[in-house]
């Protein structure tokens, strides 16, 4: 499995991921992931949070079933 990704966000307030992961075979899934913190917050934390929920949704994905 291959992925890449690319973070923005206002300092300390909202953090916007979005990943493409490319699965062997070619198919690919694409992950947002939209939060909001406090300043000072545990960035570390957060980013597993993020991580966590977008593997989860992948994997519902490729599984077949809806995330909504």
């Amino acid at each position: 499995m291959w992925a890449v990704a690319r973070s923005g966000s206002p300092v300390g307030v909202v953090r916007n991921e979005v990943g493409i992961v490319t699965h062997p075979g070619g198919c690919r899934n694409a992950a947002t992931v939209f939060t909001r913190s406090c300043p000072g917050a545990d960035d570390t934390a957060i980013g597993r949070a993020v991580g966590a929920e977008a593997a989860c949704a992948i994997a519902a994905l490729r599984a077949g079933a809806s995330t909504a």
